[in-house]
């Protein structure tokens, strides 16, 4: 979509969140680029985030959080407040319209990053617009399909995520069939750049749909970094997923392009559930080879295209 597009676009259908959004983001112009605000925007708000509910990773992510808030004045970290408060609202004004019209979900971080202009051009980067992610999940999960009515919920896995537009989209079609994607939905979602991860687990977030984000390489079957949604962990979806894969065995789970994929080989459960009120986040046990060994033994185990199943073994036992 080129530059006039997205700005005519965006004119004709954001709303006063979304302007306002972009608005505090320029400001930042006369002392930053602005590509690098919007990364370091997404990326504190993702941190602020899983911070909130994934304990294991939090040193670490901490440390990040208060390198990146370092290179910022008192007034331009406010703003960065302003701007992820109208994040939230923009979302719940799509979500209050889509309950009350049937419509109103949209991809806002990936609008934002396509208006500005900030999109990799050499490297063929461009978000799909909306419109279209919302014709193609019509078209590729219907009614909910057969998994929802079977177990409850059904799967997505999306290798090439950019900002989660096409979750999104699917969550809507779920809402449009009459489910609650929010229990309806669980996703995986991997992609190469660290700025599209966090713009995915923000708005996935956000929208408290289950998920899996994955920092890593999907053609090369590598993974750099594992981002769970607060609705994943406060929702005990790893042992949603691992109890569905122990009994189902080859159950076929949704692809973007509508393909289904097998899940194979499951690693045997090491450990029961624990009752409780404390959300345990995931984190692979511990062995005496790293998260890295573990994910390319999974790897070599399997085809290429089994990449979601490495994921799966390394999340979810």
């Amino acid at each position: 979509m080129s530059r006039r597009s997205a700005v005519s676009k965006h004119n004709a259908t954001a709303d006063e969140h979304q302007r306002e959004l972009v608005k505090l983001i320029r400001e930042f112009s006369q002392r930053h680029h602005l590509h690098g605000v919007f990364s370091d925007f997404v990326e504190i708000c993702a941190l602020s985030i899983s911070n909130s509910v994934d304990q294991p990773q939090f040193q670490v992510r901490e440390k990040r959080y208060l390198e990146i808030v370092g290179k910022y004045t008192k007034d331009e970290i406010d703003r960065f407040a302003r701007m992820f408060a109208q994040l939230v609202l923009s979302f719940e004004k799509r979500v209050e319209e889509m309950r009350v019209a049937g419509a109103g979900l949209t991809d806002v971080l990936g609008a934002a990053y396509m208006m500005l202009e900030l999109g990799n051009d050499r490297a063929g980067q461009f978000f799909t617009p909306y419109e279209l992610s919302r014709l193609m999940a019509k078209m590729i999960i219907g009614d909910g399909g057969d998994a929802v009515k079977a177990h409850g919920f059904m799967r997505l896995q999306e290798p090439a995520c950019g900002a989660a537009g096409m979750v999104i989209a699917a969550a809507e079609s779920l809402n449009d069939a009459g489910f609650n994607y929010q229990r309806a939905l669980h996703a995986t979602c991997i992609d190469i750049d660290p700025c599209c991860v966090h713009m995915a687990y923000v708005q996935l977030s956000l929208l408290h749909i289950p998920a899996i984000v994955v920092h890593g390489n999907a053609l090369s079957a590598q993974v750099w970094g594992l981002w769970y949604t607060p609705a994943h962990i406060l929702g005990g979806w790893r042992w949603k997923l691992r109890a569905r894969l122990e009994a189902t065995d080859g159950d076929p789970v949704a692809t973007p392009d509508g393909r289904s994929e097998a899940a194979e080989d499951v690693v045997p459960a090491s450990q029961e559930p624990v009752d409780g009120d404390i959300a345990i986040a995931e984190a692979p046990a511990a062995t005496g080879t790293s998260v890295t060994d573990l994910f390319e033994d999974a790897v070599q185990a399997t085809p290429a295209q089994r990449m979601f199943d490495a994921i799966d073994q390394l999340s979810l036992f």
